[in-house]
């Protein structure tokens, strides 16, 4: 143990760290009287306004007879995130004790609302993935996460009707989890596709849907209009808000402000309505946008991707015209680390490319979406975590590094997560691995580096093939993408071999490991490895 450390056995006050600490069962005590070795934690709120929304000083002090922790939080939400990081900096000796550094720590986020948003096509989470998911976000931080699944009936194309009451038990399990991880559980509906938006009867419908959700503990909303002709379609709604361009923004407006006094008004509720705009990309002015500027209530939050629908990157400047050109204050629905343009593929790296001069902006927070792989989609998440909650200090390697520490299951798929780092999607993939093959195939003085380097990587492909049935939730999410791993792998190596030593048996080897590589749904580094083996067979 170091000098700047204290040591435990036990703690007192586990009751404070949640069901997580308190499952801990070696640290855990009942205990009246202090025992040799137990940390005592102490947690208060201090709402004299001495702290940030959401802040928290820890200090963790004491010998190693009596070693405590204090936390004071803003709010609840502060203290529970402060007892995240000790929870965070706990240390397991492995002989029965337990180490926290002497530390003093003032902290508090600099973003309002850091989250993620369930709005991708295909397959939606299970009720495990979310429940799974909402630990993950209590535990990194992140205080919303929006249920938005595009498959789910009831959210959009059955928008109109109830949920079933199997259905409803479990939204009502979700905010319940949620509230406990001082999660904002932010339900959403989205009716653009056939709502009649000028009929008394459609809104009543609405806010019945919305009526029934709150009865299960919802208290956070949002109305999706994304991803819907840009144009009213109904005659109905085009006599009351106009044909000409953008007059579709009315529509959605007036939703909207009914939304808010027949629903959200009358319950109280305290955190403002969130809309997405069927014109959600880009930074121009536009009839549509201003036609949102002008009858829009004021406090709704408009959700925003960026310049695009997916990008690489985003700007201060860029966030300053997206908010002139909606007159509103901004969320970034961040289309990272989502893959629904392109499922063959996995997003595993860090957030990166999005500025941290968001002070003195409109844009209050994120929401990222993920990727249908919930326990995948948490290696990049974490990396978004660190960015909302402490822009200055954000750095993407020591956040990835960090993510990768924590997530479960990931010694066995580190190669994958650097074959899968790359983002955007756009960017060239494996650098290191495309620069030995242009060295491979250059030839000279650099050729047997570069083979002895891709022959390491490509066993190491092949090696994180799952043998039998994956361990872990995580393994089992990216097993597809571990065997493609090992195919292109594999088709590497045959390819090496081909061009030391050219023959008909080796060229025959190429062939049927290309085959098997191309056949793979997944696709890990193909347009990186195969190249090489369509070289070979030419050799």
């Amino acid at each position: 143990m170091g000098s700047g450390e204290v040591s435990f056995a036990s703690v007192r006050g586990a009751e404070h760290f949640g069901d997580r600490w308190r499952d801990s069962a070696p640290m855990a005590t009942t205990e009246r009287h202090r025992s040799p070795n137990e940390l005592v934690v102490e947690v208060t709120v201090d709402g004299s306004g001495d702290l940030p929304a959401e802040g928290y000083r820890l200090t963790v002090a004491g010998t190693d007879d009596e070693p405590t922790a204090t936390v004071v939080g803003a709010d609840s939400a502060g203290a529970f995130y402060g007892t995240q990081t000790l929870l965070a900096l706990v240390r397991d000796a492995g002989d029965g004790t337990y180490h926290l550094p002497r530390i003093e720590i003032d902290d508090h986020p600099d973003l309002a609302w850091r989250g993620t948003i369930e709005g991708f096509y295909g397959p939606p989470w299970s009720h495990a993935d979310r429940l799974a998911h909402l630990d993950f976000a209590g535990r990194h931080k992140l205080n919303a996460y929006v249920y938005a699944p595009k498959d789910d009936p009831y959210h959009r194309q059955q928008w109109r009707e109830p949920y079933p009451d199997e259905e409803l038990a479990r939204v009502g399990e979700l905010v319940a989890l949620a509230e406990r991880r001082h999660v904002r559980f932010v339900f959403s509906v989205s009716p653009g596709l056939s709502m009649v938006y000028s009929d008394p009867a459609e809104v009543d419908l609405l806010v019945r849907k919305l009526e029934q959700v709150w009865k299960v503990g919802v208290r956070d909303i949002a109305l999706l209009f994304d991803d819907i002709p840009p144009e009213l379609e109904h005659e109905a709604d085009v006599a009351a808000f106009g044909s000409e361009p953008g007059s579709s923004a009315r529509a959605h407006a007036a939703v909207c402000a009914q939304v808010q006094e027949r629903f959200r008004h009358v319950h109280g509720a305290q955190r403002p309505l969130i809309m997405v705009p069927t014109d959600y990309a880009g930074t121009q002015s536009s009839p549509y946008r201003e036609h949102l500027t002008r009858e829009l209530p004021d406090d709704v939050l408009v959700w925003w991707t960026g310049r695009d629908i997916v990008v690489g990157d985003i700007t201060r400047a860029e966030i300053d015209a997206a908010a002139v050109s909606y007159g509103h204050r901004l969320l970034l629905w961040d289309n990272f680390p989502v893959n629904d343009f392109d499922f063959a593929r996995l997003f595993l790296g860090p957030l990166v490319g999005r500025t941290t001069e968001v002070a003195g902006s409109e844009l209050v927070g994120i929401t990222a979406n993920p990727m249908p792989h919930e326990a995948a989609s948490e290696i990049a998440l974490a990396t978004v975590a660190d960015w909302a909650w402490n822009l200055g200090a954000y750095d993407p390697d020591a956040a990835h590094a960090r993510a990768l520490q924590v997530v479960p299951d990931t010694g066995r798929i580190r190669r994958l997560v650097e074959s899968c780092r790359t983002w955007p999607p756009s960017a060239p993939r494996a650098p290191q691995l495309s620069a030995w093959i242009e060295a491979l195939m250059a030839g000279g003085s650099d050729r047997a580096v570069a083979e002895s380097g891709l022959r390491d990587a490509f066993t190491a492909m092949i090696n994180e093939e799952p043998a039998g049935e994956p361990a872990g939730r995580l393994e089992r999410e990216v097993a597809p993408w571990l065997r493609a791993q090992a195919a292109v792998g594999r088709a590497g190596l045959a390819a090496l071999d081909q061009l030391n030593s050219p023959s008909s048996s080796g060229r025959e080897a190429v062939e049927q490991a290309l085959a098997a590589a191309e056949a793979c749904e997944q696709n890990v580094l193909h347009d990186v490895v195969l190249p090489l083996a369509r070289n070979a067979l030419d050799s």
